[in-house]
């Protein structure tokens, strides 16, 4: 074992080194000579307004393992008292993924896994480091060979940074946390190959340049948490605002998960319930989700309720109005019950880091969408809208542009 790890510890520092793939494409608006909007285009009147939207393309990425080929894969995350057929019954759609939370060297939850298996689902392990200090590389191989026998689609999300508790105060330092991220990629990878291994970040705001990520090569998927949460005026800030940067970051690399999504509907702020601003903000997330093509699942903290650590109360199977909501919410063909293990290799949808604007039935794309991403000419009709240079669809030659009701965004095919 030690001769193993120390040759792959060998070859994974080396392969750290090597140049990492450059990030999305997020800029300025570019040196164009700025046109006024001619009179003859109005983009609002005293009773509508013009509508920013996602503008989707399709570009050529490798598919990761497991991701699917369009939709989300929903997921929950159950308290140990709520039955995953009770659950799933009650919100009318049965759930592709659960997750589990241990921590490295505690006994493999065999029932647990039985109880996904009988519900069609697959199994995602949150792995937290050892309560009490151990030999990581014995732990680490036995939890690969385990898991691995049981030869079934799973998902590893390795020493994550959420609920909570971050990497930074897991008393390790960033280049031991990635060398036992990437030494147990490499046990999976040979006990487990069917296993997507994740790395979940510890906010919305970290980077392929952080630290403690471990490198492309050694991720399949990436995930983050997002918790709606409250304060004395409302929600904390807009969520979707907070994921939009991230997923640009990783979305040309690998396929994205939201572990976990919570919405809080009472807060010890003000020791209020808030039910119905609850329900409409489950709606509202859902729905805007959907315009995140790489996003592959979200994960529901059902599981998360009020704590010492934990002031507001993200659960939603005890509430009768939130449920529905959550149902009505994940009712939409968008949102998938089965994993799909060998979807098809194509080109994937990926999202302009410049929005559109929609405006009956008309659809402007921002000019550098079309020449920094798309490396189209951009037409000399140009439209300033927001000090920014837009391009009428209509007049955009050589690609199909359409409006997707369902992501409520911009298509744009070439």
């Amino acid at each position: 074992m030690k001769r193993l790890f120390a040759a792959l510890l060998f070859l994974y520092l080396f392969t750290a080194c090597l140049p990492q793939s450059p990030g999305p494409i997020i800029g300025l608006p570019g040196a164009h000579p700025t046109e006024p909007l001619p009179e003859n285009v109005h983009l609002a009147n005293e009773n509508t307004a013009p509508m920013p939207v996602p503008v989707l393309y399709r570009a050529e990425s490798s598919r990761g393992i497991y991701e699917p080929a369009e939709g989300i894969y929903l997921g929950a995350w159950l308290g140990p008292h709520t039955p995953k057929r009770s659950f799933t019954d009650t919100a009318g759609r049965r759930h592709g993924v659960f997750a589990y939370e241990m921590h490295l060297g505690e006994s493999i939850p065999t029932t647990w896994i039985l109880q996904c298996i009988a519900a069609q689902a697959a199994p995602l392990f949150i792995i937290h480091p050892p309560k009490e200090a151990l030999p990581h590389e014995d732990a680490i191989a036995d939890l690969a060979y385990k898991l691995g026998t049981f030869n079934l689609p799973m998902f590893v999300a390795f020493f994550p940074g959420f609920h909570g508790v971050s990497q930074a105060n897991h008393g390790i330092t960033a280049q031991e946390y990635t060398i036992a991220f990437r030494y147990a990629r490499a046990l999976f990878l040979h006990y487990a190959p069917h296993i997507a291994f994740v790395w979940v970040a510890p906010n919305a705001e970290a980077t392929a340049g952080s630290p403690f990520f471990p490198g492309h090569d050694a991720v399949d998927w990436v995930g983050v948490p997002l918790f709606a949460k409250r304060d004395d005026s409302g929600f904390a800030g807009d969520i979707l605002a907070k994921f939009a940067p991230f997923y640009q970051h990783f979305q040309a690399y690998h396929p994205i998960m939201v572990l976990p999504l919570g919405v809080s509907h009472f807060s010890r702020v003000d020791h209020a319930y808030h039910i119905q601003d609850a329900a409409m903000e489950i709606a509202r997330v859902y729905q805007g989700l959907a315009a995140f093509p790489r996003l592959g699942l979200v994960v529901y903290a059902d599981a998360f309720g009020l704590s010492p650590a934990n002031p507001d109360d993200f659960g939603i199977f005890i509430e009768v109005d939130l449920l529905r909501a959550y149902a009505q919410a994940i009712a939409g063909g968008h949102f998938i019950s089965a994993l799909e293990k060998d979807a098809p290799q194509q080109a994937l949808w990926r999202r302009s880091a410049f929005a559109g604007y929609y405006w009956e039935g008309r659809m402007f794309i921002d000019a550098e969408t079309l020449s920094a991403e798309l490396s189209m000419p951009v037409p000399r009709s140009t439209i300033a809208i927001e000090d920014r240079l837009f391009v009428e669809g209509a007049q955009v030659a050589g690609a199909r542009i359409s409006f997707c009701e369902t992501r409520r965004a911009i298509l744009v095919k070439t």
